[in-house]
């Protein structure tokens, strides 16, 4: 139930994350010539043009960028207006947008799935959409309203949002089976081959060394299952959390580089908002994170 609607907005978010007018009559329920008129009305409202549309296809113009970031923004906006007055009837409803890192289902001690358990064993109308993003765009959905939780490892902290440390997670350095330090002795391995060979590094958590220079990285990436892909080519030394390599280790495709000074922790957090009012759902939840009480 949505007790504020604006449809010309609706329509024109819907239009934009569709790639255009035909894929978006499907999550719209309504014909393409209708998205056309509401298109036209919202352009009509605003007294510009948000998008060029025709034989080239659908494409924002730069005033159509800008008025599609502030109408997701209200959209969002209203749909957490609409759930805190109808939970005023007892019913735990609305959107409850959560972001998480890549690759953390297997990561003992992450709470995420038995959260989700404990939350939708109790009656509620909730609408759940889960985010997979890097730590800063988690961050940054967290400050804009676009996520109400995160888990993720935060290693910058902001002064608007309230951090709550939940598990750990171990990362060391690996390489694959057709790199040259795969059948390396013991003793070759060392916080300088960081510096001799070729490192894949994540865009957003940078390989420091004890007892060795930052390595220039030769190849930047931003989720895990890329920097595994360059290690697993024999090309890319790179860092992994234990539980994900594990899978490659165990059928030799992928070697541990061991040394004490290549080793690294991340903390994880949930992160939320301090200066929201947190709705049902979103206190809910967070206490199931953490397993404080019965849900």
């Amino acid at each position: 139930m949505k007790l504020l609607r604006n449809n010309l907005l609706e329509a024109f978010c819907a239009v934009v994350e569709c790639g255009g007018f035909s894929e978006a009559q499907f999550r719209l329920g309504i014909s393409q010539s209708a998205i056309s008129c509401r298109i036209r009305d919202l352009e009509i409202a605003l007294g510009y043009r948000v998008c060029e549309r025709g034989r080239s296809g659908f494409q924002l113009t730069e005033r159509g960028k800008i008025a599609y970031e502030k109408a997701c923004e209200i959209i969002r906006m209203v749909e957490d207006f609409d759930a805190e007055l109808l939970e005023l009837r007892g019913t735990i409803t609305g959107q409850l947008r959560i972001g998480i890192v890549d690759t953390v289902i297997s990561l003992p001690g992450f709470p995420l799935v038995p959260a989700l358990q404990r939350f939708f064993s109790k009656e509620n109308d909730v609408n759940l959409e889960i985010v997979v993003a890097s730590p800063n765009d988690l961050k940054e959905g967290l400050i804009t309203g676009s996520l109400h939780i995160a888990l993720a490892p935060f290693k910058r902290k902001r002064d608007e949002l309230e951090y709550i440390k939940v598990c750990s997670e171990n990362h060391f350095l690996y390489c694959g089976r057709e790199h040259e330090l795969f059948d390396a002795g013991k003793d070759e391995i060392s916080p300088e081959i960081l510096s001799n060979h070729a490192v894949c590094q994540r865009s957003y958590d940078m390989i420091v060394a004890r007892d060795a220079k930052t390595p220039e990285p030769k190849a930047i990436v931003t989720n895990m299952e890329a920097a595994a892909a360059l290690i697993l080519s024999g090309k890319f030394l790179g860092v992994l959390p234990d539980h994900y390599a594990t899978q490659w280790v165990e059928t030799g495709n992928m070697r541990l580089l061991e040394h004490p000074n290549l080793t690294w922790t991340s903390e994880f957090y949930v992160a939320s908002r301090k200066s929201q009012s947190h709705r049902q759902a979103v206190e809910w939840f967070i206490k199931a994170l953490l397993q404080e009480g019965v849900i």
